[in-house]
């Protein structure tokens, strides 16, 4: 991430569920009195820094990490490595699905056998960092859900804001992230065979 044309560069790295990343810092150059510094970020870590980065190794604890760099002067910037390895604490369900990619279709989880009722399955998106996600749902049948106590519904967060909106019914929509990354939780019922979700997703351009 040396020698780029802007102060600010992302770059975004993902690897399958279950694994998790670390990276190293094999050089930097960034003016940290200049306000220079990267940002890792995660599902479940953040961090920043810019003093002592030769030294420092980071985990992503999941599967997919992004790094942003502020280099504010020319030819600033650092040089990383990173590996994936078997992730040392399972943060997944094995009902959750990781999208990657400029396109995509979403579909309700997968039942298994042996898998208890109830539980929350979720769909990961990731896109490029400098693109946004259209999220369409083509068909929703989550059930008549309006008397019951425990309802039917999809969770849509998005990550870079933490904000989140529900569907439940048969309520189609359009939705638009304001970042590259997006999770789609099932929650109820939504896997049992009365119960359908299928949607699409887009990398767009930001508006």
């Amino acid at each position: 991430m040396t020698g780029v044309g802007s102060s600010g560069c992302t770059v975004a790295i993902g690897r399958p569920l279950g694994e998790e990343i670390t990276v190293s810092v094999l050089e930097s150059s960034l003016n940290c009195s200049a306000g220079e510094l990267l940002l890792f970020s995660g599902r479940m870590m953040w961090r920043t820094g810019c003093r002592k980065l030769p030294l420092a190794l980071i985990n992503s604890r999941t599967n997919t990490l992004v790094v942003r760099q502020r280099a504010l002067l020319p030819g600033h910037g650092v040089v990383l490595q990173y590996n994936s390895r078997a992730a040392t604490k399972k943060y997944h369900q094995d009902c959750d699905q990781q999208l990657f990619g400029p396109q995509g279709e979403i579909v309700s989880p997968v039942q298994l056998p042996d898998e208890r009722q109830g539980g929350v399955c979720r769909t990961f998106i990731n896109v490029a960092p400098q693109h946004r996600i259209a999220l369409r749902a083509l068909y929703t049948d989550l059930g008549n859900g309006s008397n019951q106590t425990h309802f039917n519904y999809i969770l849509v967060r998005d990550v870079s804001t933490m904000r989140s909106v529900v569907f439940r019914g048969r309520q189609r929509f359009l939705w638009h992230s304001t970042g590259s990354q997006a999770e789609i939780e099932f929650h109820g019922n939504v896997k049992d065979p009365q119960s359908s979700f299928w949607a699409e997703y887009q990398a767009v351009e930001p508006q």
